[in-house]
């Protein structure tokens, strides 16, 4: 009888192991995709009302940089449509008001099964500009 007790154990425990480790994993890539998605969409938010034209750029990074709690700041890759110094951005008044904004963002997330793997995660946010360049 113990040694029966022992045997399903060795061979039980193995898989669970697995199982909580994906689980780990799992709740890892939910927690970054949330967080990236929130900083997309405060960059985007932004970008929608920048205080100065000329430094909108600066200014979205600085957002999403900031609402990257949790992550690599460093290697978060920012993707921002269109620049400012591309139409509609660097048109003079009336625009950009009421064009879409887009902000991208990547991050790679190490994840650790077995072996290490790095899994590129995704977020993007679009919102309508709402200031109007001098």
């Amino acid at each position: 009888m113990d040694g029966q007790a022992v045997v399903e154990l060795a061979v039980s425990l193995p898989i669970l192991l697995l199982l909580i480790l994906g689980l780990i994993n799992l709740g890892m890539l939910v927690n970054t995709q949330i967080n990236l998605t929130q900083a997309a969409w405060e960059g985007a938010r932004a970008g929608a009302t920048v205080a100065d034209p000329a430094h909108g750029d600066a200014e979205i990074i600085g957002a999403v940089r900031q609402a990257a709690i949790g992550l690599n700041r460093d290697t978060v890759r920012i993707e921002i449509d269109p620049m400012q110094n591309q139409p509609p951005r660097n048109q003079p008044w009336p625009l950009p008001r009421g064009q879409p904004l887009t902000v991208r963002l990547e991050y790679p997330l190490t994840l650790t099964l077995p072996m290490t793997i790095s899994v590129p995660v995704r977020a993007q946010a679009v919102s309508r500009m709402e200031y109007q360049n001098p």
